[in-house]
């Protein structure tokens, strides 16, 4: 089964927007919501029985788990199936998974509710800071006219931040680099470290700051190159002419005149800015949706 496609086949509604689909089986609301980190799917539902009597969480735990079910939960009338993104797993065994569930929650009288206000209704799914909820229209409006603004980050100590976060990446490159190796692994930790010490400093990451964080990734994974090429002068010629570090780091634009290094240092950056792309494209991709999802509260499909 690919991501949520053929999902519409069992009469649900695909958001592609916000990686879900939701439908309506034997009276209950469901979301089929597909986590792209993780790569991993859950089904949500929110249910209760008028005198809870334990049964519900007696027959989750009782539940075959069979080879596609992670884990089950229900709390605070939300119930949570984790399904593994199985290379058997098809639209038949969601669309299965869901009719047990339903027709287990009917057989036994739980009613579908809003898990904000407790009130048995029907539910709207929605998107709700990102995450996907199920909620009635009367809740939902009142979020909406209440959603608190995002909290504005400060640039100055957000670049700071990124700047402080890089060094981290630096010294791994150059340890790593004084160990004769270039690992791609370096780009990655360079761009995580930016982007944490930029929200951390700043208090908080935006667009802006994910993009400001990525600039001085780039920029630092030179800068951590060109340390490394001095250190490697310096190793060199160092007790040879008697140079210091500083000797070392003022020569290294004429060393880059020599085709040879040029290639080399070429070669190096070019692979840690591939491997710094293809490793923290999710992960950028995630924090860029999560920060723009902040704040935001939209009914899904």
């Amino acid at each position: 089964m690919k991501r949520l496609e053929g999902l519409d086949q069992i009469g649900f509604t695909i958001d592609k927007k916000h990686d879900c689909a939701c439908g309506v089986v034997n009276g209950y609301k469901f979301i089929v919501s597909f986590h792209p980190q993780a790569r991993q799917y859950s089904i949500m539902t929110t249910i209760k029985s008028i005198e809870e009597t334990g049964v519900l969480s007696n027959y989750l735990d009782t539940m075959d788990k069979g080879e596609f079910i992670n884990w089950v939960s229900y709390s605070n009338n939300i119930l949570v199936v984790n399904i593994k993104n199985h290379k058997n797993l098809s639209v038949s065994d969601i669309d299965r998974i869901i009719r047990n569930i339903a027709d287990f929650a009917y057989q036994n009288g739980y009613v579908q509710i809003c898990r904000h206000c407790g009130q048995e209704t029907s539910v709207e799914a929605c998107s709700l800071n990102g995450q996907n909820e199920l909620m009635c229209s009367s809740c939902l409006t009142q979020y909406s006219m209440n959603v608190p603004q995002p909290k504005q980050a400060n640039l100055a100590l957000g670049i700071v931040g990124a700047l402080v976060g890089s060094l981290i990446g630096v010294v791994v490159w150059v340890v790593i680099y004084k160990m004769g190796f270039v690992a791609g692994i370096t780009g990655f930790i360079m761009a995580v470290c930016c982007l944490k010490g930029y929200e951390l400093l700043g208090k908080s990451l935006d667009k802006k700051g994910i993009v400001i964080a990525l600039i001085i990734a780039v920029v630092m994974l030179a800068a951590a190159e060109m340390i490394s090429l001095g250190l490697e002068i310096l190793d060199v010629y160092g007790s040879y002419y008697g140079i210091s570090f500083f000797d070392a780091m003022q020569s290294v634009p004429f060393f880059l005149e020599e085709s040879e290094v040029l290639a080399a240092v070429i070669e190096d950056l070019a692979f840690g800015y591939i491997f710094m792309i293809a490793a923290s494209f999710t992960y950028v991709r995630n924090m860029y949706k999560s920060v723009s999802s902040d704040g935001v509260i939209e009914r899904i499909g």
